[in-house]
């Protein structure tokens, strides 16, 4: 889900860059992680501040994501206003897992599944986390990714995987990530390319030895 970098800074999308930075200031005083250790909620608050307001200022940034808002907004997606946590981006990545079950392996879009996965990471790559507090979190979630990429072909897995190495490294938890999948799927690939001209060596083994029993019979 798209987060609402507006909504996080409570601007609307006409706000100038003097609003934006004035709510900027406001709000990062207010969240502070220093100044509310009680609160376990305000490092996740702070970290999605600072990401809209960098956005947001910075014209690259604010022209890709005001496209990305729009096309959500096409397709009626609801825009997140709430900061994006780890535990919120486990329950997606289980909604994605259910997803993806219930596809036809035989009539399934992979390219628009790879797509999708993509899209997600990108939204999650923003995400910080304590990789001594939340290491389960993150394990269960690169567990679920790795699951849902497995209809994948290998050269979208090895995308997927190198974007998703890339977020856990950021958040010293890289060691959490499988790898041996993907070495799995490659061998997998690779038999299923050589499968039928194994097939057609057997067979033409068979005939052969067919053929040669038949020129000598006893």
């Amino acid at each position: 889900m798209l987060a609402d970098h507006f909504a996080i800074l409570g601007l609307s999308p006409a706000a100038t860059q003097a609003e934006i930075k004035s709510a900027y200031r406001k709000l990062a005083r207010s969240h502070h992680p220093d100044l509310n250790p009680a609160d376990t909620s305000s490092p996740d608050r702070f970290r999605a501040i600072q990401v809209a307001y960098e956005t947001l200022t910075r014209p690259q940034l604010r022209q890709a994501y005001l496209e990305k808002r729009w096309y959500a907004q096409y397709r009626n997606e609801p825009l997140a206003r709430q900061p994006l946590t780890l535990e919120r981006i486990l329950h997606q990545c289980l909604e994605l897992e259910r997803f993806v079950a219930s596809l036809d392996p035989h009539r399934m879009d992979r390219n628009g599944l790879a797509q999708q996965l993509q899209q997600q990471l990108t939204d999650w790559s923003s995400t910080r986390w304590d990789a001594e507090k939340e290491i389960s979190i993150a394990k269960s979630i690169s567990t679920l990714v790795v699951g849902c990429c497995r209809p994948l072909a290998y050269t979208d897995c090895t995308a997927l995987h190198r974007q998703l190495h890339q977020w856990f490294t950021q958040n010293h938890s890289a060691h959490l990530l499988q790898t041996n999948w993907l070495e799995k799927k490659r061998q997998a690939e690779k038999w299923q390319r050589l499968w039928p001209l194994a097939m057609i060596l057997l067979t033409l083994l068979l005939v052969g030895v067919i053929w040669a029993a038949s020129r000598n019979p006893m």
